[in-house]
């Protein structure tokens, strides 16, 4: 990719025509005095790339103003855009002129809308309908396409940016923005392609699906046990009033059965058999014997034990006075007898080790009977104890309207598709598409090595202006998007530097490292060029035009420096081009003393020499300019 401004033009209303030359490969230089319109070209720049929010000035500006225009190159191709000045209200104009040659007009006239250059634009970046968000926000839409302004978030340092201790990249504080960048960040360094994002964007999408999938499945389950329950009542009474035999049966056959009932509209299917009733209530109430039996007999077994243990506990002090003899007298006649104790209680302990414990699995015989008992509970809760009449047709027909009507409004989902099914589906597409973008992770980790690498260049070739700083390592946020200083052979990583000093070379150590990056992936979505709103802030005094101090002289005499390399580095070692075009107070001195050879000087805006100069505006008006 390459792209590079070559002119800004202004038609003013007066007739003449306002342009600044920039060149490719350079360092594009505007200097000069304050209030002079110089922070107004970046802002004229912007206009002219469809920005909905511009930020040119009524006053002095935009009332001298017909037509903002800028002449550039994309690749080898030479392109004009130009935008009608924005309306006394403040609305931008939708009026544009384009030309796919290059040519600067004498007065533009409209010849094509906005969505047509949009999409013309976007082309030569390679940004198509397949370069989406991958997932949405509460600005942006998941799935819709990227727009080519996202990608200039990696062109610009404004003014109240470039020196930030916080925010490294421009529109921070606009949401849309804020989520702009965290979504076209990763496609934008290479740490994912079109393709991965296209997946990316599936996958969430199905993702989302089985979600959805699986809150009905639940939701149909609670529904069916619903059904199941009421359903239950009146298969019980229909039983009772012998429309359905009393026979037991799973609930499907039963449901089976009563729909048998509805369909047909016998009169009734009286039991064929003898009632289940007498039989399951015997066999509860055996179980029930069985069980107290048990229990009883596992609380004789627990204090059975209880009291052999209590017996071996009180024969213990015989075994201590037998060890311990010495402490009591000693005479023949008391050994004989302690002896003869120990002796006994051997014995006792051999007769108890002889009895063999009850082998039975009281508490495992217990759960199975109860299990069953649950059992033969629930088949008896399902029989009928009580047989009925109906006292007429109409009664028997309201329960079989009843039993219908239930039957009908759970029918549908009754009858559903699986939605287990359907889910597992989703998960096997989910797990494809997860192979298909391999170990994202371990990409990741080496994209951000790498630009850390990058980045540690230019940290080195900035130690003198770092001070306290020199020498320590580059760490990249990814999550916060900000560049980090850790202490050298040490886990430290600083969250505090101090200086505004310090957070500029951050500022520009970051975004050169990002753009070397950018080159390094070959991703086309973003232009090499850098647009800085007054790097020199820190050290300059803007109403005195002078360094603050030598050590601040020498300090933007590092930043420019590092500028200038950036361009050799990218023109000798990548074979690329890249341009700066950037804002300044400072004397052409500091380039031109130390040998920058990639500076270049647009002009210089001093001595009435302005972005607006008299001779381009109508009537007189107050000498100020932003």
């Amino acid at each position: 990719m390459k792209f590079h401004i070559n002119e800004l033009i202004m038609w003013m209303k007066n007739g003449n025509v306002r342009k600044l030359f920039f060149k490719p490969n350079k360092v594009n230089i505007v200097t000069g005095e304050s209030n002079t319109g110089k922070t107004v070209i970046w802002a004229i720049i912007d206009y002219c790339l469809f920005s909905s929010e511009p930020q040119i000035p009524e006053d002095i500006i935009n009332e001298n103003v017909d037509w903002y225009g800028i002449n550039f190159n994309i690749n080898d191709e030479v392109y004009t855009i130009a935008r009608e000045g924005i309306n006394l209200f403040g609305t931008p104009s939708t009026e544009y002129y384009f030309s796919g040659s290059g040519e600067i007009p004498e007065k533009p006239e409209k010849n094509i809308n906005e969505d047509e250059i949009k999409k013309y634009m976007e082309a030569q970046f390679e940004i198509n309908d397949k370069v989406v968000i991958p997932y949405g926000g509460k600005e942006i839409r998941q799935g819709s396409k990227i727009s080519l302004r996202y990608f200039l978030l990696f062109n610009t340092q404004g003014e109240n940016t470039i020196v930030n201790s916080d925010t490294f990249f421009d529109k921070q504080t606009q949401l849309k923005y804020k989520e702009a960048l965290e979504r076209i960040f990763d496609l934008s360094i290479g740490i994912d392609t079109v393709r991965e994002t296209l997946i990316k964007e599936k996958l969430i999408s199905l993702e989302n699906e089985r979600k959805k999938m699986s809150k009905k499945s639940i939701a149909l389950e609670k529904e069916n046990k619903l059904f199941e329950k009421n359903m239950r009542d009146l298969l019980l009474k229909a039983k009772e009033y012998q429309l359905i035999s009393d026979l037991s049966k799973s609930f499907e056959e039963e449901l089976n059965e009563i729909k048998h009932v509805i369909l047909q509209e016998n009169e009734s299917i009286p039991s064929t058999e003898i009632n289940d009733f007498d039989k399951l209530d015997k066999q509860r109430w055996e179980l029930i014997k069985k069980i107290k039996k048990l229990k009883r007999f596992e609380n004789e077994y627990n204090s059975y034990k209880s009291l052999i243990d209590n017996n071996i506990d009180s024969l213990q002090p015989i075994e201590y006075i037998h060890n311990n003899y010495s402490e009591i007298i000693e005479t023949p006649l008391v050994k004989e007898f302690v002896s003869q104790l120990k002796v006994e209680l051997n014995e006792i302990k051999r007769s108890i080790k002889k009895k063999s414990p009850v082998k039975i699995d009281v508490k495992s015989q217990l759960n199975s009977l109860q299990t069953e008992l649950y059992k033969i509970n629930t088949a008896i809760n399902l029989l009928p104890q009580n047989y009925k009449q109906f006292d007429n047709h109409k009664q028997k027909y309201v329960l079989i309207g009843e039993i219908k009507t239930r039957m009908q409004i759970y029918e549908k989902d009754w009858e559903e598709e699986n939605y287990d099914t359907q889910i597992q589906l989703l998960s096997k597409e989910i797990d494809e598409l997860k192979k298909q973008l391999g170990n994202r992770e371990d990409k990741k980790e080496a994209v951000i090595r790498l630009l850390q690498e990058i980045i540690q260049v230019y940290l080195d070739k900035s130690e003198n202006a770092l001070a306290n700083y020199a020498g320590f390592k580059a760490v990249f946020d990814h999550r916060d998007k900000k560049l980090r200083l850790q202490k050298p052979f040490s886990t430290v990583v600083e969250n505090v530097i101090g200086s505004s000093s310090n957070h500029l070379f951050l500022h520009l150590c970051l975004f050169l490292g990002l753009h070397e990056l950018i080159m390094r992936q070959e991703v086309p979505f973003v232009a090499p060029f850098l647009f800085l709103d007054q790097p020199s802030r820190p050290y300059y005094d803007n109403k005195a035009e002078k360094a603050k101090s030598d050590s601040d002289r020498a300090k933007i005499t590092i930043a420019m420096q590092l500028l200038n390399d950036f361009v050799t580095r990218v023109n000798d070692e990548l074979k690329r081009e890249f341009q700066f075009i950037v804002l300044e107070h400072i004397p052409s001195e500091i380039w031109t003393e130390n040998s920058m050879n990639n500076f270049y000087l647009v002009e210089e805006f001093r001595d009435g020499n302005k972005l607006i100069r008299n001779e381009d505006i109508n009537h007189n008006h107050p000498p100020s300019q932003e």
